[in-house]
């Protein structure tokens, strides 16, 4: 006769997150790193907040003053973000990189 199994706890549920909710989040809204916030992975997605924030104000500033190198420097770096975003969604829906899981080590599906 077997010793009763005990119940175990902070075990993960069944299934994960939707990778799909992720992708879509990544894709619409990729600037602020929805995704990766919903999938719990906050250190990368506050990354790419103060990297989006950093490029506004820095195009903002070169606008500002009316300085040409400056105000192209911040406007390729709102592009170099958004193309981190659109890269972010595509990896998402596959399924690679970080987003095969969740940051609880979930598989996401």
């Amino acid at each position: 006769m077997s010793a009763p199994q005990q119940p175990v706890f902070n075990q993960p549920a069944g299934q994960g997150k939707s990778r799909m909710v992720a992708g879509l989040l990544n894709f619409f809204l990729g600037g602020i790193a929805a995704g990766d916030f919903y999938l719990g992975h906050m250190k990368i997605g506050a990354i790419r907040v103060a990297a989006m924030i950093l490029s506004y104000v820095i195009f903002a500033v070169g606008g500002a003053m009316e300085s040409g190198i400056l105000a192209g420097i911040g406007s390729l770096l709102v592009f170099v973000v958004g193309l981190v975003a659109l890269a972010c969604a595509i990896m998402t829906f596959m399924g690679k990189w970080i987003y095969e899981k969740d940051a609880n080590g979930v598989p996401t599906v």
